[in-house]
């Protein structure tokens, strides 16, 4: 009998670690265009991944643009997308051979648009043009890494590294990328690395936490998800994530408190779907409406345990 419960209890693990590798990545994404881009996706992962947790190189005021360029990003700051999309067009015509930059924004566009292939495509022709160009290259590893392609996104980020070493949102990618081919260590390394460079930086902390679930250093992800919580109490992904590292350490009634917090905090479906199933399944439907009510109760404020 216990070792049929052993053997439940590693199965559903793994499942929700497979889960939470799905979050992680997503949000893995999200930050660092937001980061390279001075407009970004007005969603829950802006919460997790948010851009006042660190500064990455590449922001507006450092990259050399034209008229067209910057009338292009006030476009997308403004949300027309198509007449940005003119914009960057009509500044890489006006000079192809120097249109790095447009090209660069154009593709962030083009992500944000879902048309990573698109993006792809930019980015290369901004590298063809200006071979150090780091986010370029980190933008671009970004896209391989949302089309699954862990190995080159790799070899983008080593080259964003080597022009610019001290970026700690290239490390993290970096990290995700070596994750993605099981190069634990490496990823370990890297994610150390950029808390180094940016102590507050939120994404480090979150992707070395589902690395340690990964290996089952379950205290070690617990206190890397409590410095999440730490420095932004709003972002719902850590509440999940440490509620399943609870499970594993036997405190379901933490656990519990936590899917509810995530549950008032989450607009993301699916993941409020699995932490209703996995909060259900700890305190019954009725512990579960209780749960929640107190939760809305006591206010956005104070989710810190």
């Amino acid at each position: 009998m216990e070792q049929a419960m052993t053997q439940k209890h590693s199965s559903w693990w793994r499942w929700l670690v497979g889960a939470i590798v799905a979050v992680v990545v997503g949000v893995g994404v999200w930050y660092a265009l937001t980061q390279l881009s001075p407009f970004g996706a007005a969603n829950e992962q802006a919460q997790i991944a948010s851009s006042e947790t660190a500064t990455a190189s590449g922001e507006p005021a450092e990259l050399p643009m034209d008229d067209f360029t910057e009338l292009a990003l006030t476009k997308a700051k403004q949300g027309d997308v198509e007449g940005a999309l003119e914009a960057f067009s009509v500044a890489i015509a006006s000079n192809p051979d120097g249109a790095s930059v447009p090209y660069y924004y154009r593709g962030l566009v083009y992500i944000e648009e879902g048309k990573v292939m698109e993006a792809i495509d930019d980015f290369t022709e901004a590298i063809e043009i200006d071979s150090h160009f780091p986010q370029a290259y980190a933008a671009r590893g970004t896209a391989y890494l949302m089309t699954s392609r862990p190995a080159k996104a790799a070899d983008d980020f080593n080259k964003a590294i080597q022009l610019d070493p001290n970026n700690p949102t290239t490390f993290v990618n970096r990290a995700r990328a070596y994750m993605g081919l099981q190069m634990l260590e490496e990823a370990e390394a890297d994610l150390n690395r950029a808390i180094e460079l940016d102590p507050n930086l939120l994404p480090a902390y979150f992707n070395r936490g589902v690395l340690f679930m990964l290996q089952q250093r379950t205290e070690e992800a617990l206190a890397d998800f409590n410095k999440c919580v730490e420095i932004n109490a709003n972002a719902p992904a850590p509440y999940f994530n440490r509620a399943v590292t609870y499970i594993e350490l036997g405190d379901k009634k933490a656990a519990a408190t936590d899917l509810a917090i995530y549950l008032t905090l989450s607009k993301d479906e699916e993941g409020k779907h699995q932490a209703r199933a996995l909060l259900d399944s700890l305190t019954g439907t009725q512990g579960l409406d209780t749960m929640l009510q107190e939760e809305v109760d006591s206010g956005e404020n104070g989710h810190n345990q």
